[in-house]
């Protein structure tokens, strides 16, 4: 009887120090999987609205958007990086952009983002 409460304290013991090695993730990585922005409104494409090329324009790139995501979730400072060459794609982009809303990440830095916008001409 004696010999099972050893051994069982025996297995105890070296079970919660082999647990403790492996051992949850480190702060840092916590911290980067808790702060990384994550789209709360998957909003389906909008329609493209009708698209005018002015004098001199012709599209070149697909735009590229860069943002800031807030520690609220809302989208800040919202500019054109790389133009696609046409206005009204870009002021599209713009919008497309502008619309996202993202998770509140309480203690978290502002994140700096941008994305590509890909427009279908079908």
């Amino acid at each position: 009887m004696r010999i099972f409460a050893i051994s069982a304290t025996i297995l105890f013991a070296s079970t919660y120090f082999c647990a403790a090695q492996v051992g949850p993730r480190s702060q840092a990585e916590s911290d980067l999987h808790r702060c990384t922005p994550k789209i709360i409104n998957r909003a389906s494409p909008r329609e493209l609205p009708e698209i005018h090329f002015r004098k001199g324009e012709r599209y070149k790139n697909i735009p590229i958007i860069a943002y800031q995501v807030m520690e609220s979730g809302q989208v800040a400072q919202v500019l054109v990086k790389r133009s696609s060459g046409v206005a009204d794609i870009d002021k599209y982009a713009l919008e497309s952009v502008r619309e996202l809303k993202f998770n509140k990440r309480s203690g978290c830095a502002v994140v700096d983002a941008q994305a590509g916008i890909t427009v279908d001409f079908r």
